[in-house]
């Protein structure tokens, strides 16, 4: 959801409790989102500050974020102004959603300034910006000027000025509920009446004071207003008194959160109460950061394989329709035959000709149609030319239609590698290997690569004890099988599917029964299969395992073998890796 002038209130006063904190570092993950690596109360914490239209907030992150290999302007803007810098609080206008972090700096002649951080948390017109200690503009992360829609100017050397006031009442000041005129529903006269109120919040101070969230106020008399004044008390006192209850609501999936518990939906979701609002962001944002972080540097690669897939498969479809019309070559050997069998019978200028194939048991009649402008023995030839033209396509499609069907099956992994990746590292990866194929430049393949090393397999250790290798790409599963594993080492692969090279490392011992089954289970899971049940993969020994002249990365044989029957389990892979690598 998106965070209320609430729910900054509450974050305002995780962030009070850290005054005096030392900025040690500052990075940008993502061109609209900072993070400041502070060191507070003995321990080093990271405080994320996000411009992101759909996920704009400020928290104390707990799960780490890969950075870009160059550090954007604007962070380098920040380390320049910020560098050493000591929190000295953080300031909330009011319940607006404009959060202010004064920081007391240095500047070049070693003098203590004050300079400001502000993050103002408004959807798409989210921003951070920096300021002197008199609210003079260094620069922003979006610059707005007069040609925008918005009547204040975001420039550098700019006085900052608060975003316009909307005269909303603020339930921090002493306050009295007006009555409104006319029908009106409850939640919506609190949201456009109260400052920073959001509609979840507006709904739920409905449900709670009338037992509905689409309450008419009109139908309460004089006991709806007072009613409303109570509840309202009763929120200011807790927001003052900062007795906030962070809570995450639940599905199979986290879909809501917010520092008060959210009673409105009933028995529709599960309710999971956290320590603190960042506590409750991090297990809400998590997972859905790094989905989201995958996909945005992803987004190139995959419209690239998704574009050459489609290309191949109408390739094939066409020349597999061409390769059948190439079979008429019979045809036309047989009309050239019987034409030069019959040349006798010919007087000149026939459009065509109706002639006996005595091949045929019974012997049938073939109609033959003929350039009247050419001779009978010309027909033939053209007819002898046609075949052989046949019989060279045949041979052409076939191999090209066997090309195409190998690529078709080599872009097929990476497509799967692709939706497995879940770092940078590992897209980086995928670059220099389709960059190394010729799917991509070299300039392309060279995104986001700087001082950055290529990601390693994934390790396991099985239940008694056996080390099980598993490779993200086609590039870690040639060098997992190839060179990587010893001969007497057992190969896993799921049947006739895109997947992971999965090592059972035996060391020389005969791996036990329970070694194989989740090994097995490991290569279900690290595949396009992982979704289904009963899962056919085959295993072998290494040294059975071969990779043909010519072949594309990842691309192997094999002929002796055996098949094992397994249900994927992402469960029992999350218990099995080991978290070092």
């Amino acid at each position: 959801m998106p965070i209320d002038g609430v729910m900054l209130r509450a974050l305002k006063d995780e962030l009070s409790d850290h005054g005096g904190a030392r900025l040690d570092r500052i990075t940008q993950p993502e061109r609209d989102e900072v993070i400041l690596f502070f060191y507070s109360k003995g321990k080093n914490r990271r405080l994320l500050l996000s411009a992101n239209a759909a996920s704009a907030r400020v928290q104390w992150v707990g799960y780490p974020k890969e950075n870009p290999a160059y550090a954007p302007n604007f962070c380098m803007l920040l380390r320049k102004h910020l560098a050493s810098a000591r929190l000295i609080e953080a300031v909330q206008p009011g319940l607006e959603r404009v959060l202010v972090l004064r920081f007391d700096c240095k500047n070049d002649f070693y003098e203590a300034v004050e300079k400001r951080l502000i993050i103002e948390i408004m959807g798409r017109a989210s921003n951070l910006i920096l300021t002197d200690g008199e609210g003079r503009i260094y620069d922003a992360l979006r610059q707005v000027d007069l040609g925008s829609s918005s009547p204040r100017r975001i420039l550098p050397g700019v006085i900052y000025e608060l975003p316009p006031s909307q005269n909303k009442i603020s339930l921090l000041d002493e306050f009295t509920i007006p009555r409104p005129d006319g029908e009106v529903r409850a939640d919506r006269f609190l949201t456009s009446s109260f400052e920073g109120f959001s509609p979840l919040l507006s709904r739920e101070i409905s449900f709670r004071t009338f037992g509905t969230c689409d309450a008419d106020l009109s139908r309460y008399a004089d006991f709806g207003i007072p009613a409303l004044q109570e509840s309202l008390s009763a929120l200011k006192d807790d927001i003052l008194q900062r007795r906030y209850r962070p809570t995450v609501l639940k599905t199979d999936v986290p879909k809501d959160f917010y520092c008060f518990p959210i009673t409105q939906y009933g028995e529709s979701y599960t309710t999971q109460g956290y320590e603190t609002c960042s506590d409750a962001m991090d297990a809400f944002y998590s997972e859905k950061d790094t989905v989201d972080h995958i996909r945005r540097h992803s987004a190139d690669i995959s419209k690239l394989i998704s574009t050459s897939l489609s290309r191949l498969s109408r390739k094939i479809e066409a020349q597999r329709a061409e390769l059948a019309d190439s079979a008429k070559g019979e045809e036309y050997r047989l009309y050239g035959d019987l034409i030069v069998s019959n040349l006798y019978r010919f007087k000149g200028h026939e459009s065509s000709v109706v002639l006996t194939d005595y091949t045929q048991d019974p012997p049938r009649d073939v109609k033959i149609a003929l350039d009247p402008s050419l001779s009978a023995s010309r027909n033939a030839q053209i007819y002898y030319k046609r075949y052989k033209k046949a019989q060279t396509a045949k041979n052409v499609l076939k191999e090209q239609i066997d090309l195409a069907c190998a690529e078709l099956a080599y872009l097929q992994t990476v497509s799967d590698a692709l939706t497995r990746a879940g770092t940078l590292s590992e897209l980086v990866d995928l670059r220099r290997e389709l960059a190394g194929q010729g799917y991509l430049r070299k300039a392309q393949s060279k995104r986001n690569t700087k001082d950055r090393e290529m990601s390693k397999p994934l390790r396991y250790v099985t239940s008694d004890g056996f080390t099980v290798l598993c490779g993200r790409n086609n590039m870690q599963n040639d060098t997992l099988t190839l060179r990587t594993a010893e001969r007497r080492d057992i190969w896993f692969h799921v049947k006739n599917s895109p997947g992971s090279h999965t090592i059972l490392i035996s060391e020389g011992k005969t791996p036990t029964n329970e070694a194989m089954t989740e090994a097995a289970i490991i290569a279900a899971t690290n595949s396009s299969l992982r979704e289904a049940d009963n899962v056919a993969v085959d295993y072998t020994e290494v040294r059975n395992v071969k990779k043909p002249a010519g072949a594309k990365p990842g691309m192997v044989v094999y002929e002796t073998y055996k098949t094992a029957y397994v249900t994927p389990d992402q469960t029992l892979c999350g218990r099995l890796i080991h978290k070092c690598d």
